[in-house]
């Protein structure tokens, strides 16, 4: 990397303090895996615990013989923390070669020196991914990770519910609401599930009606959490739980939300593919019974877009061989075996592949069992949700602020405070946070 073009990404990202600290050599090659290795076979590991990574693995094994993958199993919970621990003790014995995460934390692992900056590779293959799924994983023009896995969303109705009261499903958030209160609660029936632990609803709603919390100017960050569409997200969600319309299930209590989704006792999920596998394990009375439909709109809103992460596969910058690396996680998130491999939803993770065409694995992520006769139509619904929000970025503190979120959601949740003051503490928590840790921020 020039010292010009660091001193442009050192600006935004202000907690880097030197090309070393964020791994930003550029010792690597254009020379694809597996050609031409003279030093021979060189294996590198690969933390993820994501349903299908082994196949994955042993596709790209099959394909290579001068590298060579070792799966090692991380939870998806202790993975952050891990490669943070092995990266300050400068583990390198330890340290894996390529991991997956996603943009919420990529961008602060990136800031934080732990992951490399692999723009030459990224740039080299943009042509392979879907619209939008770079850039999702660039931060100040620097791609610090390989997208693998994007997540349309769209609504799921349980049809019964609906039909025996002769309503047609909702289009927009206030509509759900309105059907909410007027047909549904009486019956003791919920419009949908939020968990007290996980706030990315809120969030996304914030996200896809145009909210931006952090933005780039010039050297600094600015934060933003009460513009006017993560304010009118917050009076959804406070409409939702002031009327009592919503199950408060934790997803920890798993199998019990389960339960209540196939006893007809909540009416619709907003969902992305891979979470359509744990539906049809778990559904018996009511499979076949589900159907799609676009996501609910946002007020202003012509046609329904999708706000959620992206999945990344990335390279820590004390990876023995990071050109290996770089190139192997290029190869896992491109190459037809693997990309089948995750997203399967029996063998893998659903997954919705960041690729160009997605339209090949299309049939192996529909719950055709789920959605019975409608699962065909429910194809073209998902195909037209891959319509994603751009501009959305993580700033440096992402993992922090997202902790702080989720404690202060689940105050809201219970009642303690409004949804609209977790927006106005989230704003001052996390320009001070930013100001500890020595970042620049702006307005």
């Amino acid at each position: 990397m020039t010292s010009t073009r660091w001193l442009a990404v050192a600006a935004a990202l202000t907690t880097c303090l030197s090309a070393a600290a964020c791994g930003s050599d550029t010792g690597t090659s254009s020379q694809p895996v597996g050609q031409g290795g003279a030093g021979g076979t060189v294996t590198l590991d690969y933390w993820t615990d994501k349903q299908g990574s082994e196949a994955a693995v042993a596709a790209f094994n099959a394909a290579h013989k001068d590298v060579q993958l070792k799966y090692v199993k991380v939870p998806a919970a202790d993975l952050v923390k891990n490669l943070r621990n092995a990266h300050k003790a400068g583990d390198k014995a330890t340290m894996p070669c390529i991991a997956q995460t996603d943009n919420r934390n990529g961008g602060q692992l990136l800031s934080e020196g732990v992951i490399k900056d692999i723009t030459q590779e990224v740039g080299r293959n943009a042509a392979k991914f879907s619209p939008g799924g770079v850039e999702a994983v660039t931060l100040a023009k620097i791609a610090y990770g390989v997208p693998n896995k994007r997540d349309p969303l769209f609504s799921m109705y349980y049809k019964p519910i609906f039909e025996e009261r002769g309503l047609k499903y909702p289009t927009t958030w206030e509509e759900l609401i309105d059907i909410g209160k007027k047909h549904l609660k009486k019956d003791g029936v919920a419009v949908f599930n939020l968990a007290g632990e996980d706030p990315s609803t809120m969030m996304g709603l914030a996200w896809q009606a145009g909210a931006r919390w952090y933005t780039i100017q010039g050297d600094a960050w600015k934060i933003n959490f009460t513009d006017e569409a993560s304010k009118w997200s917050a009076d959804i969600m406070q409409q939702l739980l002031d009327n009592d319309l919503v199950e408060k299930i934790s997803y920890a209590e798993y199998a019990a939300m389960m339960q209540e989704y196939d006893q007809g006792k909540i009416a619709m999920r907003q969902v992305s593919t891979w979470q359509l596998a744990g539906h049809q394990r778990n559904m018996k009375d009511s499979l076949g019974k589900w159907e799609a439909g676009p996501n609910l709109l946002v007020k202003g809103q012509s046609e329904p877009v999708s706000a959620a992460d992206t999945g990344a596969l990335v390279v820590p910058s004390l990876c023995k061989d990071t050109a290996k690396a770089a190139e192997a996680a290029l190869w896992l998130a491109t190459e037809s075996k693997p990309v089948a491999a995750m997203a399967d939803p029996v063998g893998g993770s659903g997954w919705y592949p960041a690729v160009t065409d997605p339209a090949p694995y299309l049939d192996a992520v529909l719950p055709k069992q789920l959605w019975g006769e409608h699962a065909e139509a429910g194809k073209q619904v998902i195909a037209d949700s891959d319509n994603f929000a751009s501009d959305w970025v993580y700033g440096p503190n992402s993992t922090a602020m997202y902790e702080e979120l989720a404690d202060k959601w689940g105050k809201a949740m219970n009642g303690e405070m409004k949804v609209a003051d977790v927006l106005t503490h989230m704003q001052q928590w996390t320009v001070d946070d930013l100001k500890q840790k020595g970042v620049k921020v702006v307005g």
